[in-house]
């Protein structure tokens, strides 16, 4: 039923999670995900490289033009990005002499996971998009429920994406976001488009592959299903994860089709919706978001509007206070690691 390796894993993430003392103004819930490495040497126990929380994308009439801003900081989007930064960093670690337990350099100078090293992604609850579409139907009172579905449409065209949550009888299609259909409309991809992208292209992104080989997840864990929905809520995953995928073909030498095992967790996250609704009515998303990376001399950020928090308007377009995460900085930081 749940593993008690799982089970270790979620309670370590949240764990990691309460030290960093983030505090929801009342009423408010938030998403967390993060990203660990495990291996399969018994005597090495799995290490937490990345954790964010966050469930906020700028609308498509607010995105920077200036790239000082983050559009996405959904929580699985955010640790992604946290495990990139933590990735470049131990490349950073090792070539100054303090090696890595996790990365070695491969022939072509570009660095992979060494042998029986696994990444593993942790989501407080089934992922926006197609992965979560009948968990939602099935969640939602009768009255919402025929409200978003009172019309039924026809397929979408190719490389159409479906508006939020609408029509929930559309399964395997794009999805941009917020699912809300009283929020503005944004140009972010669903959660569960990203995770099907990066289980085919890796989650290094295109800036990490000049220096890594494709990073995959090989497991998802997934908290907040009852447990009479595992079966629905795994079927949904597989297709919107890999699934509507498997016809995809000449992909370049090392990119495949990756297909991560789908795991649940019981263990409740102390600032999800459903555990704030014991306490007092969780009405609205929380719109900061934390992002945190392992090892890192800066470890963690409160973001909001996919900015620093606290940061003057007047000092946004200036590159000292963006986030660490954030890619001009990544790229920044490349670079000094090229130049030494």
């Amino acid at each position: 039923m749940f593993s008690d390796e799982d089970t270790a894993l979620v309670h370590a993430v949240q764990k990691q999670y309460a030290s960093l003392n983030l505090k929801l103004p009342l009423g408010t819930f938030t998403i967390l995900a993060a990203i660990a490495l495990t291996s399969s040497e018994p005597s090495t126990q799995p290490k937490i490289i990345a954790l964010a929380t966050g469930c906020k994308c700028l609308p498509k009439d607010k995105l920077s033009l200036q790239g000082e801003a983050l559009h996405d900081s959904h929580a699985e989007v955010l640790a992604r990005r946290c495990a990139v930064r933590w990735l470049f960093e131990e490349i950073a670690r090792a070539v100054s002499g303090l090696g890595s337990h996790w990365i070695s350099k491969s022939a072509d100078r570009r660095y992979h996971f060494k042998d029986g090293i696994h990444m593993i992604m942790y989501i407080s609850t089934p992922p926006c998009g197609d992965a979560s579409m009948r968990f939602l139907a099935m969640s939602q009172d009768e009255e919402m429920a025929v409200l978003k579905d009172s019309s039924v449409s026809a397929p979408l065209a190719p490389n159409i994406a479906s508006r939020g949550r609408n029509n929930y009888s559309l399964f395997g299609v794009l999805r941009t976001k917020p699912g809300r259909a009283d929020s503005p409309p944004t140009l972010s991809m669903s959660c569960s488009d990203k995770i099907a992208r990066w289980n085919v292209v890796g989650i290094q992104g295109a800036l990490g592959s000049a220096f890594f080989h494709p990073i995959y997840l090989t497991k998802i864990i997934i908290g907040e299903v009852p447990e009479d929905l595992h079966g629905v809520v795994k079927l949904d995953c597989d297709r919107a994860f890999w699934g509507r995928l498997q016809d995809i073909s000449d992909l370049p030498e090392e990119y495949k089709l990756t297909r991560p095992e789908v795991r649940f967790t019981s263990v409740m996250f102390a600032h999800s919706r459903s555990a704030q609704d014991h306490s007092f009515p969780a009405q609205r998303s929380c719109n900061e978001s934390l992002t945190w990376v392992a090892d890192s001399p800066s470890p963690h950020d409160v973001l909001i509007n996919g900015l620093k928090r606290g940061v003057p308007p007047k000092h946004r377009y200036k590159p000292i206070f963006w986030q660490a995460i954030h890619q001009p900085i990544l790229a920044n930081y490349l670079t000094r690691y090229l130049n030494t």
